[in-house]
């Protein structure tokens, strides 16, 4: 009667390596991608109040850098950048994102202890308060969400008021928002004398380029972002400026991954 023969353990080890390189090779296109959806805006020339230098070019040289990694990016700026459309942007936008997706918002212009001045703000009173904006980024389905606020009095959305402090816990109580702001609350954000951008938007943007990314793994996390983008505004405004970075979120979080994607 002949035998019946098994395979060898030799080779039962070489199958189980080839199908795991071959789930090594597939498991990144079997995995839901992760789109990023972003809201870059800037104003410089506005309707009633004063007018700033360098916001526009933040916005826009965040929504390029962006570009790089998604096409889901939105630009406003100048009198495009009114209370309506920054609202309703943000809304259509970010009701896009699922899950495993991220939002980012981008604001650079004037701001308030309240809230933020769109092109069409007449007072403190008609700025987009932090609790709309709060209330917009919680309807959004995604778990990671970013805000980098380039505008005076930022930290003021932890400032002792009605409007900040139902937005605060709002933000509190999401899990995966990462709130970094240009100033503490009684300060203003600098523009940069000698280059295109203020002080926070020209730092951040070196840091998520990759000045940021300490360990050299392509990866820029949040607390590298903040450790980096801190320590320059503050050197550069001679300790007049200090971003403040908040929310729920790991200090791990991925801000910008410039590992190619497999």
């Amino acid at each position: 009667m002949p035998q019946k023969s098994y395979p060898t353990t030799n080779t039962f080890h070489l199958t189980m390596r080839q199908l795991l390189l071959l789930l090594c090779i597939l498991l990144p296109h079997l995995l839901p991608a992760r789109t990023i959806y972003v809201v870059s805006v800037g104003i410089a020339k506005y309707q009633y109040i004063n007018p700033l230098r360098q916001t526009e070019n933040d916005a826009t040289d965040m929504a390029v850098l962006y570009r790089t990694h998604t096409t889901h990016v939105t630009l406003l700026t100048g009198k495009n950048a009114t209370r309506q459309s920054i609202c309703t942007t943000l809304k259509n936008v970010f009701a896009q994102a699922g899950a495993d997706d991220v939002v980012v918002f981008f604001f650079s212009g004037h701001g308030s202890k309240g809230g933020l001045c769109a092109y069409d703000t007449r007072g403190a009173s008609t700025c987009i308060s932090y609790s709309e904006i709060a209330k917009i980024i919680k309807g959004s389905h995604a778990n990671n969400k970013l805000l980098f606020i380039d505008a005076c009095y930022a930290g003021g959305l932890r400032h002792d008021s009605n409007a900040a402090a139902s937005a605060q816990s709002s933000f509190d109580k999401t899990e995966g928002v990462m709130l970094f702001l240009s100033s503490r609350t009684n300060e203003t954000s600098r523009e940069n004398p000698y280059g295109r951008n203020g002080q926070f938007t020209r730092y951040l943007l070196r840091g998520l380029k990759g000045g940021a990314d300490n360990n050299r793994n392509r990866i820029v996390e949040a607390k590298e972002l903040f450790d980096f983008v801190a320590a320059n505004v503050a050197k550069a405004t001679k300790g007049k400026q200090h971003p403040v970075m908040w929310g729920r979120f790991d200090n791990n979080m991925h801000v910008m991954n410039w590992n190619p994607k497999r």
